[in-house]
């Protein structure tokens, strides 16, 4: 390529040199020359123009030089003048005559073709140089691309090699990976079901730990029940003893003393600890035969205490018979000495013969079921006191009571069912959730216990703060109460005890004071409240004996639900008792007559309806006897209140249906 560039330089140098001689040339002699100087016909012109001797010079210089371009041109060059001078005189023979201006140009034409031939020949030799080149290019091209091409399949094939052994390579790393995740997983799965095994196993356990926890507290209930009616049957046996025969009780009132200690005892270290030991179950069972065998003793002595005083009394019957043969044997004595040894010979009244000076308070009946309901309730009233003074559970206790009072709260004669639902799946040991916590009632093991005197007292509560002032609204708590009594006895007893508690004359027992016993704390023992130690009004009292009554009057008569085994707990027979037991019981001013009332009106209709002439009776009764007692210590409303009832009822021969009470049907 450098060569070539060399020889195109050379050329165009010439070419360059050439086309200044010829500009140098046609500038000298632009001045004489006219029209065209090349092609045919270029010296054509006007003779006149080249008539100058300067122009024939320069013609002879032109024909000059074309004769050397031409030197194998065989004519005679003659100068235009000369041949026109002759052109009268004849011509040259064997001559040619040539026009000088076509010499001319053929001489350029031929120069210019050599000039071709050359370029050509060279362009020629440079094409096939080139070409030579090209293709020296083309196979050294064709060269690199194979071995491009080579290399490149070889480093194709070298990847696709290297690509496959990767490959296989992330193949073995695969199922090697896929080995030890499966090998992993494997051992995780084993560890997991051993895991499981292990906490079902615990579970299982645990759930054998809890049954026998349950049956260990069930036998410490049933154990603390027996105890409790040993002690039922023990009281009842002793208080049905004289007084100069108690003394020889004596060693076993000490014995049961000890033992109702050591039983309470052992329900604190229960309720304290939560847990029971199958020692605990086995010391409560022994109690229970220690108490039983105490009862036992009693009974013999009793037995024996009979046959002395049968024995007794038949060798003073044998007496008796001797001294009277011995009177008829004797001389007759006077009218006055025989009656009095009659008198002396009849036999004394007993202690055990005299008059219940309790009678006057409340029946013996009254007082039996007071004193089962009192003991009941302070048993556990006893027992839960661990939980209510513990104060790791204020929390529970917090939430019990909510989940309780929420519903009791909202109780209506729409909604009540639902209500009863409520209180009812939680009793049974269902889970109950309080914002976002759920807690249930066996969450302790006093938790049942707490909450079915928390909702019995509730339940009471509404007595004093709605039913005394909206009488229909008893009707729906009565509804919940006996639902709930019908599946939980105990919470029954709780509400009774409650109720007793706060109003004694719906046992009825009208409590006396006791001997030492302050008037404020007399007071406060038969319902009536203090604020501040300031005694409450008469007004307020009987406010809240009237909402008692009447809640307990439709307890008495609302139907009890469908589906249930157990009967109703406290029906009408209940009332019935109730009503003839304060009718046997001397009148108290203002209080009788309120209760009377009340439960007259709410449950006389249904106690007419099932005791009919019975029921007639009981009224004429109190219309004839009752009220006459009444009215010599009574003068008050509640007292009009009454009569006014009683003379409506004879009047109209009916008592109307209370309002807001249920129908038979209403579950």
């Amino acid at each position: 390529m450098t060569a070539l560039k060399l020889d195109l330089d050379d050329l165009l140098s010439d070419m360059h040199s050439l086309k200044i001689s010829a500009l140098s040339n046609a500038a000298r002699i632009s001045p004489q020359v006219r029209g065209r100087t090349i092609g045919p016909g270029c010296f054509r012109s006007s003779p006149e123009k080249h008539e100058s001797n300067s122009g024939g010079e320069r013609n002879v210089e032109l024909v000059a030089l074309e004769t050397k371009f031409a030197p194998d041109l065989k004519v005679t060059i003659t100068n235009r003048l000369s041949s026109d001078a002759a052109k009268g005189g004849g011509s040259t023979p064997n001559s040619r005559k040539v026009d000088i201006s076509d010499c001319r140009a053929v001489s350029f034409q031929m120069y210019h073709q050599e000039l071709e031939r050359k370029r050509l020949k060279e362009m020629k030799h440079e094409v096939d140089r080139r070409q030579a080149r090209i293709r020296e290019a083309d196979r050294a091209r064709d060269l690199q691309r194979e071995e491009r091409i080579k290399k490149a399949e070889s480093d194709a094939a070298r990847k696709a090699q290297e690509s496959e052994l990767k490959l296989l390579e992330a193949i073995r790393e695969q199922e090697r990976i896929a080995r030890e995740f499966e090998e992993k997983r494997k051992a995780e799965i084993d560890e997991e079901n051993r895991r499981l095994a292990e906490v079902s196993q615990q579970l299982k356990k645990k759930e054998e730990e809890v049954k026998k926890k349950h049956a260990m507290f069930d036998a410490i209930r049933l154990s603390q029940a027996n105890f409790r009616k040993s002690t039922d049957v023990f009281t009842k046996t002793v208080m049905g003893i004289g007084k100069e025969y108690s003394a020889q009780l004596n060693m076993q009132k000490k014995t049961v003393q000890g033992l109702v200690k050591a039983f309470e005892q052992l329900l604190h270290n229960v309720n304290a600890t939560r847990e029971v030991t199958q020692q605990e179950v086995d010391k409560a069972a022994e109690l229970c035969k220690s108490i039983e065998q105490t009862n036992a003793e009693i009974v013999e002595i009793i037995n024996r205490i009979q046959k002395e005083i049968a024995d007794r009394l038949q060798k003073e019957e044998q007496q008796k018979q001797e001294q009277q043969k011995a009177a008829h044997v004797a001389q007759v004595p006077s009218q006055d000495t025989t009656d009095t040894s009659q008198q002396k010979a009849a036999p004394q009244p007993t202690q055990s013969n005299q008059s219940d000076p309790l009678s006057a308070y409340a029946s013996q009946e009254s007082r039996a079921f007071y004193r089962e309901i009192k003991t009941f309730y302070e048993q556990h009233q006893a027992a839960v006191k661990a939980l209510q003074d513990d104060p790791s559970m204020k929390t529970y206790r917090f939430q019990c009571s909510k989940v309780i009072t929420t519903p009791v709260n909202t109780i209506s004669s729409l909604n009540f069912k639902d209500k009863f639902n409520q209180l009812d799946a939680f009793l049974s040991g269902q889970p109950a959730k309080t914002g976002d916590v759920a807690i249930t009632i066996d969450a302790h093991p006093l938790g049942r216990t707490y909450c079915m005197m928390l909702l019995a007292k509730k339940l009471l509560g509404h007595a004093d703060s709605m039913v005394s002032s909206n009488a229909p609204a008893a009707f729906p708590f009565a509804a919940i109460i006996v639902g709930l009594w019908q599946k939980y006895p105990e919470f029954g007893k709780f509400f009774l005890a409650y109720l007793h508690k706060e109003c004694p004359y719906l046992v009825p027992f009208f409590l006396p004071q006791l001997e030492g016993q302050s008037q404020e704390d007399y007071l406060k023992s038969i319902g009536y409240r203090f604020t501040d130690n300031v005694l409450e009004k008469q007004d307020q009292y009987l406010k809240r004996v009237t909402g008692f009554a009447r809640l307990y009057a439709a307890v008495v008569v609302t139907s009890p639900r469908r589906g249930e085994a157990a009967p109703h707990p406290h029906g009408l027979e209940c009332g019935w008792r109730w009503l003839c037991n304060i009718l046997n019981l001397s009148p108290l001013p203002d209080i009788c007559a309120t209760v009377l009332t009340e439960f007259l009106q709410n449950a006389g209709p249904s106690l007419w309806a099932t005791y009919g002439k019975q029921f007639v009776k009981v009224l004429r009764v109190m219309q004839e006897q009752y009220l006459p007692a009444l009215n010599k210590v009574d003068e008050g409303g509640p007292k009009a209140r009454l009569e006014g009832l009683i003379a409506k009822i004879t009047t109209e021969g009916k008592i109307d249906r209370p309002e807001g009470m249920l129908s038979p049907d209403f579950w």
